[in-house]
């Protein structure tokens, strides 16, 4: 019986592939819609944590739903500020004490309503069937659709990094990434130093920010490592004579100390930052989530009919990049 039902099912895709297909490649009948559902390749990402996409192995991902998705964008402080004190932005002007049988105030923080269309990013994989077949059992490369459908998991990813950073919905097709989406507090250094960094978390703190990740290129993380090791922050190794065949050289920098509330801020290299960077908040002292990502269709493969003696699909996803903290987030430019 259990053959029997999966030769039937496999006899009803076979019809339904043929209806499907038309002289035409990539055309389906009817037009108005596709009878193939993505095939979600979650479990095939999570064993693909690259280096070089560092923002998008950290940021939380949610589920989308319609054409568009919606937020509300905090633009203000939550502090009240009814006392004049120097270089703290505007709060909620409302004070925070009350009269004996009075009631407290109620402040309302100041969003706007924010809504991204889903954007689809993809690529196309296609192997021929001769080559496919040829591929099967052997030793180098035993399975080429597979081994290719990995390598286009990572180009994918590898798009959506350098969208997060530098998307801009102006261009066709694409959304705005942080450097668009980031407008209140921004920077520009010679070079990424210590001191700058301080001060950068110095503008952030008086808004109520506290970054946890550093985001900057490899020459700029380099140039932040020298600084901190020529100022005695970081302490050489003292080699021994019983060392001197073994000893590893260098400095690997992994975190900051924020020299303001004294916490740790990961550093991470980033190849599409360019000549810049990032200081991210990725979550507001009460725990809400101040970036994120929404997806309406994960990492998907979605096989596409062909005319062709080929395997052809589409390695894809629908996703959009949400900054809600907008007031908490830095970004600097460089000039080397």
């Amino acid at each position: 019986m259990p053959n029997f039902i999966d030769e039937t099912l496999a006899q009803i895709k076979d019809e339904l592939y043929k209806a499907a297909e038309t002289t035409t490649s990539y055309t389906f009948s009817p037009q108005t819609r596709s009878i193939f559902s993505p095939e979600n390749l979650d479990e095939k990402v999570k064993f693909l944590v690259p280096i070089d996409t560092p923002i998008r192995n950290r940021l939380p991902r949610g589920t989308g739903k319609g054409q568009v998705s919606e937020w509300k964008r905090m633009t203000s402080a939550v502090h009240s500020k009814m006392h004049p004190t120097a270089n703290v932005p505007a709060g909620t002007a409302t004070t925070i004490a009350f009269a004996d049988a009075g009631s407290p105030s109620e402040t309302t923080q100041t969003y706007s309503a924010t809504s991204a269309a889903y954007r689809l990013l993809g690529r196309k994989l296609e192997v021929g069937g001769l080559a496919l077949a040829a591929s099967r059992g052997r030793d180098g490369q035993p399975d080429m659709q597979a081994g290719r459908e990995r390598v286009k998991i990572y180009e994918v990813m590898l798009g959506e990094e350098e969208m997060n950073i530098a998307g801009d919905s102006d261009v066709s097709n694409e959304y705005n990434g942080l450097y668009k989406q980031i407008t209140t507090n921004s920077g520009s250094v010679t070079f990424v130093t210590s001191s700058g960094v301080g001060d950068f978390c110095q503008t952030l703190f008086a808004r109520g920010g506290d970054p946890t990740i550093l985001y900057a290129s490899a020459r700029q993380l380099q140039a932040l490592a020298d600084d901190l090791e020529h100022s005695g922050s970081l302490p050489r190794t003292i080699v021994t004579q019983n060392e001197v065949a073994g000893v590893t050289g260098g400095v690997a920098l992994a975190k900051i100390v924020n020299p303001v509330t004294q916490s740790l801020i990961d550093v991470k290299p980033s190849r599409f930052v360019g000549y810049g960077g990032l200081l991210l908040t990725e979550k507001s002292p009460a725990g809400e989530i101040w970036i994120d990502m929404e997806d309406l269709i994960p990492i998907s493969r979605v096989d596409v009919p062909s005319t062709s003696f080929s395997y052809t699909s589409f390695i894809l996803e629908a996703t959009v990049l949400r900054v809600i903290g907008e007031p908490f987030q830095e970004k600097f430019s460089t000039l080397a």
